[in-house]
């Protein structure tokens, strides 16, 4: 059987599509590129956002009109719009064959060939995911030099404006010799980078009482091989001490902390539900402190219900002050069925995407002057290949496919560690000359 697969959303939902790959690959099916060639489509989704919602409808209904007249015969729906809506996908879009929720994603196999019955197919427990010791096969569609392995599932934060609890569940760590065999097994087959995900990385072990964040990246370290090994996702109340003294310990640990602050006002946090951190500002001191040489990242949120132009301004004072190497911003999003969504002082989203440009406004002078600051520096980057603006790799301080990256003077095969004196930066990027 030949099936197509697209994937929404983000890295984690990518890594999910991965192990579905994988499963299809040893069921024997064949993965093609084109739609219209398949015998199955199969769409990965994401709600976590209401555009995220319209923008998995409209593809699935893209992909419906494939269906019959010698295209492909069946539509598999999975991901997080199946755990948010379930059967109602079923009657909005009847060409929809099955569901496949993300707690379930071995039973793809089934949905795929049609051997179910109801369209939906249901399993509360994920047993790859759980298993001490075995981890899921996976086809990854990244390049062969970089991986993500996802450490836990679910979130147990709660935010006022975030629907991921209620989707994705509590969050779950995957057990540490599991982890540490994937990447045995990724670093054993070339790749040079490994970064973890999971919705709160920082919460890693917290539910099973036996690891933390940093007792795991130290398992994983125990790995032979040279690369990078990166953290995304940390909530600001779970950077401890123990986890900055571990992500200063070994180079092959990227000084790199990714920390969601959301924002900064005690008010606005408070109404988040996200006050029982220290206040950003101490986060960042501390961190630097403790990690010299960090690259911080962050998101700021603008217009959450009840921010007023004072919060906002203590806001865009902290960015100045902070120097935060890498930002994103979003304009709150109101989503039925959290918390935020029936709060008073709604804020139009006129303003909030106001404030948000504003953000990123003072974003690009800050980032500007603070990569002008290694223009004569050594750095090791690792190789990526080339795009339509010519060769370019990344240091250690610069994530994948969310932050900047270095030009380089010549090409080199992706996923080579080499050498580059930083010859020159603009607001984002930085130009380098490969040294060896």
């Amino acid at each position: 059987m030949k099936v197509s697969v697209v994937s929404l959303g983000c890295n984690k939902n990518l890594v999910d599509t991965e192990v579905m790959l994988g499963y299809l690959h040893e069921a024997g099916c064949e993965v093609v590129e084109e739609p219209d060639q398949a015998d199955c489509l199969l769409i990965n989704t994401c709600s976590f956002l209401t555009e995220a919602v319209q923008e998995s409808l409209d593809r699935i209904l893209e992909l419906a009109q494939l269906k019959g007249d010698g295209g492909p015969q069946r539509l598999v729906v999975t991901g997080c719009l199946v755990s948010r809506y379930g059967k109602e996908i079923l009657k909005e879009v009847p060409e929809v064959d099955a569901l496949v929720p993300h707690t379930d994603l071995e039973k793809v196999i089934e949905a795929v060939r049609g051997q179910h019955a109801g369209g939906l197919v249901l399993n509360p427990q994920s047993s790859i995911l759980n298993s001490e010791s075995t981890f899921p096969f996976r086809v990854r569609s990244h390049p062969a030099h970089r991986a993500y392995i996802k450490i836990g599932e679910g979130c147990s934060n709660w935010c006022a404006y975030c629907l991921i609890p209620s989707i994705r569940g509590e969050f779950s760590s995957r057990p540490s010799p599991s982890l540490v065999n994937e990447m045995v097994h990724l670093i054993g087959h070339g790749v040079r980078e490994i970064t973890l995900v999971a919705q709160d990385s920082g919460r890693y072990g917290l539910d099973r009482g036996v690891d933390t964040l940093p007792s795991l990246i130290k398992s994983l370290l125990t790995v032979h091989g040279e690369y990078w090994l990166r953290v995304l996702y940390v909530h600001p109340a779970r950077v401890s001490d123990e986890l900055l003294e571990v992500l200063a310990s070994d180079p092959r640990v990227c000084r790199y902390l990714d920390v969601p602050f959301q924002h900064v006002s005690p008010t606005v946090l408070e109404r988040m539900g996200r006050a029982e951190a220290s206040h950003p500002t101490d986060v960042v001191r501390r961190a630097r402190n403790a990690v010299p040489g960090l690259s911080l990242r962050t998101t700021l949120m603008t217009g959450f219900p009840g921010e007023t132009e004072e919060d906002f301004k203590v806001l865009l004072e902290f960015l100045r002050h902070a120097q935060i190497d890498h930002l994103g911003v979003f304009p709150y999003s109101r989503e039925k069925g959290t918390p935020a969504a029936g709060m008073d002082g709604q804020v139009s989203p006129e303003v909030a995407a106001k404030r948000a440009e504003r953000l990123l406004e003072e974003q690009a002078g800050l980032s500007a002057r603070c990569l002008k600051k290694l223009v004569g520096r050594e750095l090791t980057v690792l190789t990526e290949g080339f795009d339509e603006t010519g060769p370019f790799g990344r240091h250690q301080g610069q994530a994948p496919e969310v932050d900047g990256v270095v030009r380089l003077d010549e090409d080199i095969e992706p996923g080579q560690f080499v050498r580059v004196k930083i010859t020159d930066s603009d607001v984002y990027d930085l130009k380098g000359e490969v040294l060896d």
